[in-house]
């Protein structure tokens, strides 16, 4: 399933992008999700993705996971912020 979504964040883009490439690598590929794209508002205290995870059931697990919580809230995300705004059947990126 693939989706977009949004959420704050409050220490800037790059510190969100180190937060997806490097610590929660692992427990995104555990979960089987991917982040497709990402992009932030001029000020960065917003970044909209869309993403994608193989198994929808597990999404409520990755959210939970208390590992998860902890990373998202130090890397600066507000996690009561996040909003799913759609599924995605269709896309192109080019």
């Amino acid at each position: 399933m693939k989706f977009v979504s949004t959420f704050e964040i409050t220490k800037g883009f790059d510190r969100w992008l180190h937060l997806v490439d490097v610590e929660l690598k692992e427990k995104l590929e555990k979960y089987g999700v991917k982040v497709h794209f990402a992009c932030a508002n001029d000020d960065e205290t917003r970044v909209y993705d869309m993403s994608e995870i193989d198994d929808p059931s597990l999404v409520e697990a990755f959210m939970a996971d208390e590992e998860v919580i902890k990373l998202r809230t130090e890397a600066g995300v507000n996690l009561s912020s996040a909003e799913v705004l759609s599924t995605v059947d269709k896309f192109k990126i080019w």
